[in-house]
Formats: structure tokens, sequence, C-alpha cells
């Protein structure tokens, strides 16, 4: 049988040390790809209606389409000319008491916001 030194077992032991170390050293890479997605923004359909002073109460004005964002639940909201002007939906109508005689002829604007949740 053969007799082992302390300077044999030490040396064995750090050769060991090194080669395990060595066999669980690595390294790895990945690719992450990410979309910006892009804003949400408003658009209508027309872009620029017109209207009889007699158009009746509920009648469509515009489709109103929103686009972009983040994917999440939009809700829309309307202001401005509120009287004359609702939102249905996704529609600007003319709103339940038809448009006032006084607006008649005249240029009105409403904005319709967007808000995702």
């Amino acid at each position: 049988m053969r007799k082992t030194t302390p300077l044999a077992v030490a040396l064995l032991c750090c050769a060991l040390a090194a080669a395990s170390t060595s066999a669980r050293a690595a390294s790895a890479t990945a690719t992450l790809s990410i979309t910006v997605l892009p804003p949400l923004s408003v658009s209508f359909s027309p872009a620029s209606p017109s209207i009889g002073c007699g158009a009746a109460p509920g009648t469509v004005v515009a489709a109103v389409a929103t686009a972009g964002g983040d994917g999440n639940a939009v809700s829309l909201a309307i202001a401005g000319d509120t009287g004359d002007f609702a939102l249905s939906g996704s529609n600007v109508i003319v709103g339940p008491n038809g448009v006032a005689p006084a607006n008649c002829g005249k240029t009105n604007s409403v904005t319709v916001s967007a808000t995702q949740q």
C-alpha cells in the first residue's frame, strides 16, 4: 500500500478544486426584442363633418376611432359644445335637444378625449 504525504493530499485537493471551478464557469447571452407601442390617438370620420341645422337628436355627426396605446380598454369623454352635441358609444351625435337655433350657421367645436385604463 502506498503512503500519502500531506503535500500530495494538498496538491490533489488544489487540482480537484481548479478542475471543478473551471467546469462550472460558463457564460450565456440572450437577446430581448422590445416593441414600443405608438401613443394613443383619436381620429374622426368624417374628419370635418357638416350637418343641417334641423338635424334630429341622435343623428351621427362623426365616428370616433382610437389607435395605438397599450391595448387596454379606452374610455371617451366629450367637452366643448355639449349642449348641441353628445357622445354615444364611439360616435359624436346631435344632442338630445337638437342644435340650438342660435348656433345655426356657426362652426361649433367639441373635443373628444381618450383615456386608457
